[in-house]
């Protein structure tokens, strides 16, 4: 087992500490110190007893941090449990800091326990263990408490042998504020449910997952999920079935199984059902047996060496098993290759493939989505098939919105990952689809995996290149769009990808290039015809960019042709125009929230159209705050509605909004230019100014700012200032 923020543990002195809170309390130690705070064991002079005093770490002191020290605070003392360790009240020391009152325990964390045992456990003193853990968590659900960050560390084991759960500062009360931000996600990545990995709402049922990983871990030695990076182990939780149980007594197995089922409806529904589990696998005499002190049990360990050997060479042949049946899973799937039967799966999907490349072509998308249906109908084993679909239906959600698209996504491509995960495709399918939902950590663990199995892989170049780009890594990035179009130069979607890289770099001239090289090799290509368009207006070529939308709208009048001539004569300050040209678009498809929101730019701008204006921003506010609630790890929405909000004077809703996006993209020229905008809309130049600086420190061109008429007066002020 490994030890992982350590909260009571004794052992280490004061440090001074005794400074800390004279009167009442004497500080005889430090007895640890994690993440969530430092504590110290000292006498209550008042009352004549020990206590454990918790306070923020420092340099901790910040809004989320109190905020979480108060959470622990409120929770712990409105239960009252043997299982549940005591707080006695807050308060407050002689220079301003608040800490805990707790009351103190001699014994050790269950990690240090464990690690004493040889760092497992048998299953009957696991069992009691996990028993006691879950009674005191039926108590915390009871009063509308979840935990949401059991693990071993934050369990006491007594001298008595009782055992405590401590640090709620995770922890979800009923009625209570939110603790986080939109998407975001708290606790420790080994122990934390699919659900809570995924920034998903949680209930009673995420703490049993973190006990059946605790569990797990005391009786086969190892943690369930435990990649080298937070990544890694974030992908395992969500994805894969946890390390061998085949060490576990049978009838154990179904218990940790359904613990830790991925989907919480397939767990036990409370912490009681758990209970009464156990107490059908444990006898009755055992359960209530007092726990061994941890000084006792330090050779028991090694009684053990003798069936470890036997389970040892058991695994040997399991593997050898598991190998066989992985290959044989290989070879049956069907090979893309040529010499295939027409009508069959394998047909199907190749020519479902040819179809998928030119997408933008009517019907397309969805003659290939038809016949990727049939292909895995005919062959549920299918993994490409599956993988492919999954593509289909992201590309499908990315066109339209609608989530069904984004959940079939998820579901062909999950399908695909538990059929086999040693093929490409399979992980780039996932990559795309964490990554749509916001799951940012879980997409790049994939789509490296990709790259690691397939480094030749022209669309797993493309899929990590985007997500690196989303986390910043720019020149890693740059590097791997390079790479996709020198292992295949005719791929028109290597070139698509690498020139929205450019584009969204302020690198106008090098897009240019790389949508004029897809055009070369697809002149009918639509949305390159459109991108290009964009260039060449944010280059400057603005009479170019309206001739070739002009040009797009007679052949194919699609609302993106109409919003990019829309944009095209609003660079061109030609504001009628480009208010006909968006509702043009809007009759086509009026729920895009952000063709509203241009058309109310074009509104504010064109002077004596404010209401129209206001009612254009408000409709873009309601479709965008659908939208956000549907991924809210959407910075790029963030940011378009801080702006909506600052356009229409609530400038509670436009911070809010902002600082999300900020946080999901600090890296961002794009999102730093909106929020510039955003904060002199707000009357805030000092902050609009540094976010003008920092959006061209990233690469936000200069041109490309003084395009906005939003920004006219601010750029004037940081040129004065010499700010570039």
């Amino acid at each position: 087992m490994k030890p992982d923020d350590p909260t009571l543990i004794d052992g280490g002195s004061n440090s001074g500490a005794d400074a800390l809170c004279r009167g009442r309390y004497r500080i005889t130690g430090r007895i640890g110190e994690g993440g969530m705070g430092v504590v110290f064991c000292a006498v209550d002079e008042k009352l004549g007893r020990k206590v454990a005093l918790k306070f923020l770490p420092e340099g901790g002191r910040d809004a989320a941090a109190e905020e979480r020290f108060l959470r622990e605070a409120r929770a712990a003392s409105a239960l009252d449990h043997v299982h549940i360790g005591t707080i006695y009240g807050i308060e407050e020391s002689d220079d301003g800091r608040r800490f805990l009152v707790m009351a103190y325990y001699e014994g050790h964390d269950l990690a240090a326990f464990a690690r004493a045992a040889g760092g497992r456990l048998g299953v009957i003193e696991a069992s009691r263990i996990v028993m006691q853990i879950a009674a005191g968590l039926a108590e915390a659900h009871a009063h509308g408490i979840i935990h949401r960050d059991i693990k071993p560390s934050n369990v006491l084991i007594t001298r008595q042998g009782v055992v405590k759960i401590v640090d709620f500062g995770l922890a979800q009360m009923q009625g209570a504020g939110q603790l986080t931000q939109d998407g975001a996600r708290l606790g420790t990545p080994a122990y934390m449910s699919p659900e809570q990995a995924l920034g998903q709402p949680v209930d009673q049922r995420t703490d049993i997952w973190s006990l059946g990983a605790v569990f797990h871990e005391l009786v086969n030695g190892e943690r369930p999920f435990d990649a080298e990076s937070v990544p890694g182990t974030l992908y395992q939780v969500v994805h894969e079935p946890p390390r061998s149980l085949d060490d576990v007594p049978e009838q154990l197995r179904p218990i940790l199984a359904r613990m830790l089922a991925k989907n919480p409806e397939d767990r036990y529904s409370s912490a009681q059902e758990l209970i009464q589990a156990l107490r059908r696998v444990v006898p009755e005499s055992a359960a209530e047996a007092p726990l061994a002190a941890p000084a006792s049990r330090k050779l028991r360990a090694g009684r053990r060496l003798a069936r470890q050997a036997a389970v040892a060479a058991l695994l040997v042949a399991l593997a050898a098993a598991q190998a066989w049946l992985w290959q044989r899973s290989r070879s049956a799937a069907p090979a893309a290759r040529g010499g295939v039967v027409a009508g069959t799966a394998s047909a199907k999907y190749l020519e479902a493939l040819t179809l998928m490349k030119r997408w933008d072509k009517v019907g397309q998308l969805e003659r290939a989505i038809r016949l990727l249906e049939e292909s895995v109908r005919a062959d549920p084993s299918f993994a490409l098939g599956h993988a492919r679909l999954a593509e289909a239906h992201r590309i499908r959600y990315a066109l339209t919105r609608d989530r069904k698209e984004l959940d079939a996504a998820a579901l062909h491509a999950g399908l695909a990952l538990r059929l086999n995960a040693e093929l490409a495709p399979v992980q780039v399918a996932m990559g795309r689809v964490q990554a749509a939902l916001g799951n940012q950590d879980l997409a790049t663990a994939s789509l490296e995996r990709a790259v690691q199995l397939d480094a030749n892989d022209s669309e797993a170049r493309q899929a990590v290149a985007r997500q690196y780009e989303r986390l910043g890594r720019l020149a890693e990035a740059e590097k791997s769009f390079r790479r996709a179009t020198e292992l295949d130069p005719d791929d028109i979607a290597a070139h698509d990808a690498f020139g929205n890289f450019l584009f969204r770099q302020s690198r106008f001239p090098e897009a240019i290039r790389e949508w004029q090289a897809v055009i070369r090799i697809a002149p009918d290509h639509t949305p390159a015809l459109v991108n290009l368009s964009s260039a060449l207006c944010e280059a400057g070529r603005v009479a170019e960019a309206i001739e070739i939308s002009n040009q797009l709208v007679k052949v194919k009048p699609g609302a993106m042709a109409w919003n990019n001539l829309g944009t095209a004569y609003s660079r061109a300050a030609r504001y009628p125009e480009a208010a006909e040209a968006y509702r043009k678009a809007l009759e086509i498809d009026g729920n895009d929230p952000m063709a509203w929101g241009n058309l109310g730019f074009v509104y504010s701008w064109m002077g004596g159209e404010e209401i129209r204006a206001r009612e254009a921003f408000a409709r873009a506010i309601e479709l965008g705050e659908a939208r956000r609630k549907e991924n809210p790890r959407d910075a790029f929405l963030h940011s378009d509605l801080a702006l909506y909000y600052a356009k229409t004077g609530n400038a509670a809703l436009a911070r809010e909004r902002l600082a999300t996006a900020l946080r999901l993209a600090p890296k961002g020229p794009e999102i730093r230019a909106a929020a510039a905008e955003a904060y002199e809309l707000l009357g805030e130049r000092d902050r609009a100014l540094e976010q003008v600086r920092e959006a061209v420190s990233l690469g936000c061109s200069r041109q490309r700012l003084e395009r906005n008429p939003g920004l006219e007066t601010l750029l004037a002020e940081a040129r004065a200032r010499r700010m570039f």
